[in-house]
């Protein structure tokens, strides 16, 4: 008997709004900040990718339904200090 695996996505892309509630949003803090917080993203198991931009404090990740769920992701962030708002949310292959 042989099994097809249906068209299941197991990934997904958010574009989530992150704003670091304990500075003033002078650039130089909000470069490291930026830096810091993608790194801290991408370390999570399930994330393939994170990009975070310091102007917009636009961040969007792709991860891996099967491995990571959204609100561990958004629970990381905030616990770096960011107030967290999802803005998109897709399915991707």
């Amino acid at each position: 008997m042989e099994t097809k695996e249906k068209n299941v996505k197991k990934a997904e892309k958010v574009i989530l709004n992150a704003l670091k509630t304990d500075c003033t949003g002078c650039s130089t803090c909000a470069d490291f900040k930026a830096d810091n917080l993608q790194h801290a993203i991408a370390r999570l198991n399930g994330v393939s990718k994170a990009k975070v931009d310091e102007i917009t404090s636009k961040v969007t990740i792709e991860y891996d339904k099967q491995k990571i769920i959204l609100s561990k992701i958004t629970e990381r962030i905030e616990k770096l200090g960011y107030q967290v708002e999802i803005l998109s949310r897709e399915e991707i292959q």
